[in-house]
């Protein structure tokens, strides 16, 4: 009796594990974008991975009565999000040591592997919503994006010039998350600048007529690369880039160096205040450029102008694009009661303050006083006059420069 009873146990458990070897995994190893993973090929995938990449696994069991139903969920997650992120999963009744060993004790689990030294993270809903899971995953995804202005365009696309630019055009809030990862991935190789709907002149530069829009550059006056393909998500961009960039790199002896002159703050406002730092970035010691100066009295009345000064702005905006006339137009804002020696040179009353000034800083330093009002199309006829060669400077005494002495603002 008990011979037969141990031999119909003997036998439940061998159907049992015929049962569970037979039983059809949840996703195709072979044509499924969910990487499956097994007790030999976890560390490769997943640990490895985290030297750079992150990794989400699905740690399952067919029995729990709810992973069958995430399958197409988790499948148009990992084909929408290929590239991006590592998207796995392994089933825990076939390789349940590897589960153990992760301490995965409810099915399923989802769970973020970042890259080290961040630790992991379990998605923690009652419900699996696939959008919550990527934005847990996104914690982790570094940035690397530089804002690009018309200030700070051409310093941004000649710096590191070993290093071809990737430049997105988008109309959204924030910095897109593909865009991030991109940075991120090629974080040794190119750099990433992202350009707002708001910078009409590099729009109309770049002739962007819709948005999202990704265009590769060597430098400014290299004939960008434009991508024209119909995906907007991490693996299309990243298959372009992949390909073009290699068109753009030439031997530079400091590739290490990503760190671009563009993360300076006064390359990155409107119109900067003139200072040591900022002066010689925007209008000293920039080829070409004709600075277009808003004179204060003081810093009290330049923020009480902010109107007018971003009227300035807008004049750049519209001038961008006519650089290829052989003038570009710098556009800044001075404080004469900090630089009252370099205010002396434009020869004006404070009484007279706010002004607006054209500096001419080459070889024969002159400026011209704008005499009409300060607005976006008083100031642009005048710029107009000076691409039309009709308008009339007067030579600085001395064809000197006073020093700059004030540091920039902190913010």
């Amino acid at each position: 009796m008990r011979v037969a009873k141990l031999l119909a146990l003997l036998g439940a458990a061998l159907a049992l594990s015929a049962t569970t070897a037979l039983a059809k995994p949840l996703y195709d190893s072979v044509k499924s974008y969910v990487f499956v993973l097994n007790n030999k090929n976890f560390d490769s995938q997943v640990t490895k991975n985290r030297q750079k990449g992150i990794t989400i696994v699905n740690y399952y069991k067919e029995s729990d009565g709810v992973s069958k139903g995430l399958t197409g969920g988790y499948e148009n997650f990992a084909k929408e999000n290929k590239g991006m992120f590592r998207i796995t999963a392994i089933d825990c009744e076939q390789f349940g040591s590897v589960c153990t060993k992760e301490g995965v004790t409810k099915y399923p689990t989802f769970r973020v592997y970042p890259a080290f030294p961040a630790p992991t993270q379990d998605y923690e809903e009652s419900t699996v919503d696939f959008e919550k899971l990527k934005k847990l995953a996104a914690k982790f995804v570094g940035n690397r994006v530089v804002e690009v202005n018309q200030n700070n365009f051409d310093t941004f696309v000649n710096d590191n010039p070993g290093k071809p630019k990737v430049l997105l055009f988008s109309d959204k809030k924030g910095i897109p998350l593909i865009f991030k990862a991109l940075s991120a991935h090629f974080d040794k190789t190119l750099l990433f600048g992202l350009i707002r709907e708001t910078e009409s002149g590099l729009i109309s530069k770049y002739k962007v007529k819709s948005f999202p829009a990704v265009f590769l550059v060597k430098d400014k006056d290299s004939k960008p690369q434009k991508y024209d393909g119909k995906e907007y998500n991490y693996q299309a961009i990243f298959d372009f880039i992949n390909i073009y960039s290699e068109t753009f790199v030439f031997k530079n002896n400091n590739e290490e160096s990503v760190v671009s002159a563009a993360s300076k703050p006064w390359l990155s406002e409107r119109v900067p205040q003139v200072a040591q730092e900022s002066f010689d970035d925007i209008c000293l010691k920039k080829e070409g450029a004709l600075c277009v100066i808003y004179v204060a009295a003081n810093a009290e009345q330049a923020k009480n102008s902010q109107a007018q000064i971003d009227e300035l702005y807008s004049v750049g905006q519209s001038f961008a694009s006519k650089i290829s006339r052989g003038i570009n137009f710098s556009f800044m804002w001075l404080d004469s009661s900090a630089e009252s020696k370099f205010a002396a040179i434009f020869e004006l009353k404070e009484a007279d303050l706010p002004k607006v000034v054209i500096l001419n800083p080459g070889k024969r330093k002159r400026f011209l006083v704008h005499s009409g009002a300060i607005s976006e199309g008083e100031v642009s006829k005048t710029l107009d006059r000076i691409l039309g060669g009709d308008a009339k400077f007067v030579n600085i005494k001395g064809n000197q420069i006073p020093d700059v002495v004030s540091k920039y603002p902190s913010k």
